[in-house]
């Protein structure tokens, strides 16, 4: 029980730290690139992508174990019935949580860097004095 609750303060603490911050590094500067900014468009289209899906599923299985046994069935769980319970909500949150940011954050995704190629493409062959070596290829995931 004392394991279970460890790993729910962790994963409350992470995800606090990096929500606060999650999207600062794509804030526009004077300075940026044309480069730099689509790059930071795909940042943002890509964050569901890249977030931790069994920590939010975790925090979630907490809530919704204490909700169940509170309201429900109107009494407190016990170690052994809090644990299994935890584990499954979270297993079944995270197969959720995971399918449903693969199948719609993926095709979003897709979307953006073809645009994002487009614009690469009309910008080399319309303004190849500003970008005479651009490369136009797909860029790693960030």
């Amino acid at each position: 029980m004392i394991f279970v609750l460890f790993w729910i303060c962790f994963a409350v603490l992470k995800e606090n730290a990096e929500q606060k911050n999650s999207y600062a590094a794509a804030q526009t500067r004077e300075e940026d690139s044309i480069s730099s900014s689509l790059r930071k468009i795909r940042y943002c289209t890509t964050y569901d992508l890249r977030t931790v899906k069994w920590r939010r599923s975790l925090i979630s299985a907490a809530i919704v174990t204490a909700l169940l046994f509170t309201i429900v069935w109107r009494r407190l769980p016990t170690p052994a019935e809090f644990t299994s319970h935890m584990l499954l909500i979270t297993a079944v949150f995270t197969t959720v949580w995971s399918n449903f940011a693969y199948r719609t954050s993926s095709e979003a995704s897709n979307y953006v860097d073809a645009n994002i190629d487009h614009i690469k493409s009309l910008l080399i062959k319309n303004h190849s004095f500003i970008l005479p070596n651009w490369n136009v290829h797909k860029p790693a995931l960030l």
